[in-house]
């Protein structure tokens, strides 16, 4: 089996106390569960078992996963499975990926009220994708998207952000026909809907 030369776990063994004890007032419960799981995963201290060949006396030692659902090694084939039945379901159609990010200020704030909001992330950046992609002036179509919560940021603190993937077109409002949006001018112009 395939094993790359440096893991998240290798990270979290290796920096993972010195990190808890920095940021110990913004980790929950939950989050440092999945850091020891992480930690811990496939090795002695979750147990395991022996596999030996009875005629050359060849040993090989299995130790147990951690079965969370943030793992990598657990969750890796899962996920990869999860990625093509995604793809399946993408129309043949031109994608874009938007990001609605919290301002640090309120991010504060959300830390102590995650669910309400987050909720309002949610459902502001749905509206507001939905609004432009209606207006005549964009794309004058009902779209579909699909949302995904990240609440670290790249720098591994409290950022509640939004990634949307959105398809390049969208229904007319009378749902009889796709309506796709205007060619890029540009391969390097990034705008909202073409």
């Amino acid at each position: 089996m395939y094993r790359p030369k440096l893991e998240v776990a290798d990270i979290f063994r290796a920096h993972g106390p010195a990190y808890r004890r920095e940021h110990a007032e913004h980790l929950n419960l939950p989050q440092l569960k999945v850091m020891s799981a992480i930690e811990t995963c496939r090795t002695a201290a979750l147990g395991g078992h022996v596999a030996a060949c009875t005629k050359c006396g060849y040993e090989h030692i299995a130790y147990n996963s951690c079965r969370n659902r943030h793992c990598p090694k657990c969750q890796g084939a899962a996920s990869r499975d999860w990625m093509q039945a995604r793809m399946e379901d993408l129309l043949p159609v031109e994608y874009f990926h938007v990001v609605f990010t919290l301002p640090a200020q309120i991010a504060d704030i959300a830390y102590q009220n995650k669910a309400a909001a987050c909720g309002l992330l949610f459902k502001a950046s749905a509206e507001t994708l939905l609004t432009i992609a209606a207006d005549p002036k964009h794309l004058g179509a009902r779209i579909g998207m699909t949302s995904v919560l990240h609440t670290w940021g790249s720098a591994m603190t409290h950022q509640p952000h939004v990634h949307v993937i959105v398809p390049g077109g969208g229904l007319s409002s009378d749902g009889r026909r796709w309506i796709t949006c205007r060619p890029r001018r540009a391969p390097y112009k990034k705008s909202l809907f073409c």
